[in-house]
Formats: structure tokens, sequence, C-alpha cells
């Protein structure tokens, strides 16, 4: 009987360690799947900014003109649902903070550029209930 005894602590001082090694590595594989889908939301936002006509990527531009300002990319990422939220198992990823500048060139202001720079934060409440969030900037360049 005392054999049994000891061979169950023993089991049990090996078993709780283990036990909780692997439910802190599940934890963090859910928090590293959950970051790596904000990533590729991002890169999906990325690769339809890139795909967007140039001219339409900045909305401050057209500020006078409100029916061609509502076609730009950044109105649409800033106003339209369907474009700046995902839903990936069950976890709302959302873009917010949505600029898009054109690049300046300091000895001639008035030159217009052909580069601007995208910046956005993709925020969501991951698996483990703490609000989470990915800064993205990139350059996009105008093809001539």
């Amino acid at each position: 009987m005392i054999e049994v005894m000891i061979g169950v602590i023993l089991m049990a001082l090996v078993l709780i360690p283990s036990l909780n090694v692997i439910i802190s590595e599940t934890k963090s594989v859910n928090a590293t799947r959950d970051h790596t889908q904000a990533s590729f939301f991002a890169q999906k936002i990325i690769e339809s900014a890139r795909s967007c006509k140039f001219d339409l990527l900045d909305a401050d531009q057209y500020a006078s003109d409100i029916n061609t300002q509502k076609t730009t990319f950044e109105y649409a990422l800033n106003n339209d649902d369907k474009i700046r939220t995902e839903t990936l198992n069950g976890i709302k990823y959302q873009v917010k903070q949505v600029k898009i500048k054109y690049a300046v060139d300091k000895t001639d202001s008035t030159i217009r550029s052909n580069t601007v720079f995208l910046s956005f934060r993709v925020e969501y409440d991951g698996q483990d209930g703490k609000n989470h969030s990915l800064d993205i900037w990139t350059a996009i360049s105008k093809r001539q």
C-alpha cells in the first residue's frame, strides 16, 4: 500500500508541472496564431491598397469633392466595415487609425510625389480576453 501511495505521489509531482507547461504553451500557440492572423489581415489591406488606383488612395486631397472622396481607398478603409473588419476563428480584427499621406519633396513642395505612406492599426481581442494591436507602416509608389 505504501509503495502505491509513493508511486501516486511521484506521478503527481511529475504530471502537475507537465500539465502547467502544456497549458501555458497552448496559450502561447493561440496568441501566436491570433497575431499571425492579424498580420495576414494587414497584408490583405496592404495588397488592396497596392491594387487601388494611385490617385484614389488619399481622401484628403479630395476634400472639396465629396463624391470623389467617397471613392478613395482611405475613405473606404475608414468607413466600410466590409473592408476594415474581418472575423477569423471567432476573433474580430478591425482596422483603425488609418493615415495615408503623400511623400513631400523638401526642395519643392509643389511637386506631386510618386509615393504615399500608409499606416494603420489592426486591433483585436485575442482568445486570452485581452485587447491586442498590430501597427503597420508601408510605402506605396506609383507605377509608371
